[in-house]
């Protein structure tokens, strides 16, 4: 089905309060349109969403600078159909680089054989390998001065471990 999805985006014109000319709007990456729709669909009456560089108040559409706070812009929300969407992490994907090794089924034995390896030497279950996957990202995240963003990604993967691991007991209900 094609079900709305939401994308967020700010005011990006050199003088976001005025009302002359045309509105430019900027949109936010996947990850920040994904915290603020969290925040957004949350049964708080705040509703605020924290990004790594901004405070976002739903309630009044404006995004602060979390280094200035009278710096404001407004917001918006749009929602679109999935298959309208344009490329998802699409600014993360400007450069396409070139392959030097294609993928082949040898590849993909040869990773499969090096991960079960990796998993059998340290003797970690899945759900220790999720744990340490999710603290990778924020570490990363936090050098990359994205901490808001690792932690939103690094709770999703937890959430669909979470999932993954509870399949086989419902398997076994049925």
């Amino acid at each position: 089905a094609n079900q709305p999805r939401a994308q967020w985006y700010w005011k990006s014109n050199s003088d976001p309060w005025s009302t002359n000319g045309n509105e430019e709007w900027t949109k936010y990456s996947d990850i920040e349109s994904a915290i603020i729709e969290e925040a957004f669909n949350t049964k708080n009456k705040t509703k605020l969403a924290e990004l790594d560089n901004y405070s976002i108040n739903l309630n009044d559409s404006i995004q602060i600078s979390k280094s200035d706070p009278n710096k404001q812009r407004q917001i918006k929300r749009v929602l679109t159909g999935r298959n309208e969407s344009q490329g998802l992490r699409e600014e993360r994907f400007f450069l396409t680089p070139e392959l030097s090794k294609t993928f082949t089924n040898d590849w993909g034995k040869e990773a499969y054989t090096f991960l079960s390896q990796w998993k059998k030497d340290k003797e970690l279950s899945d759900a220790e390998i999720v744990e340490q996957a999710a603290n990778g990202i924020i570490i990363e995240g936090k050098k990359l001065r994205q901490h808001c963003e690792s932690q939103y990604l690094a709770r999703q993967i937890i959430a669909v471990a979470d999932v993954g691991a509870a399949l086989p007991q419902l398997a076994k209900i049925k």
